[in-house]
């Protein structure tokens, strides 16, 4: 992992605390101590970009499930703050990869010719 790596993988762990927190906060009127939503968050970025976004949804509902929380506000929690990481990862992403092109940032750099893009997007 390269510092490049290292710098999104941080920004988007601090992306999906962000959303947590504020899910947590406005849904339940609850707030869970910094570094418990900051290990949730590690285990959260981990599961949902390494291995599946769904995972990451049920990871993050067992969690909050196992936190004491009913099961209403476990799913809209779950759910609000994995759709608002989603949304935010993409955003950043193409930031990220917009400001690479532009300034000639090595790992950050679109490397696809408009024909592969093309391909891509018309393959099933």
């Amino acid at each position: 992992m390269n510092f490049v790596d290292a710098g999104i993988y941080l920004l988007l762990v601090a992306l999906y605390y962000l959303f947590l927190k504020t899910a947590l906060e406005v849904f339940t009127y609850k707030e869970l101590r910094s570094y418990s939503t900051l290990a949730i968050s590690i285990v959260g970025v981990a599961v949902s970009l390494g291995i599946n976004l769904f995972l990451g949804v049920l990871v993050l509902f067992a969690v909050l499930k196992l936190l004491k929380l009913n099961l209403r506000e476990a799913i809209v929690v779950a759910f609000t703050a994995e759709f608002g990481f989603l949304l935010g990862v993409i955003v950043v992403m193409f930031i990220l990869t917009t400001a690479g092109t532009m300034f000639g940032i090595e790992g950050l750099e679109f490397n696809m010719t408009w024909e592969e893009l093309l391909h891509y997007i018309a393959s099933p």
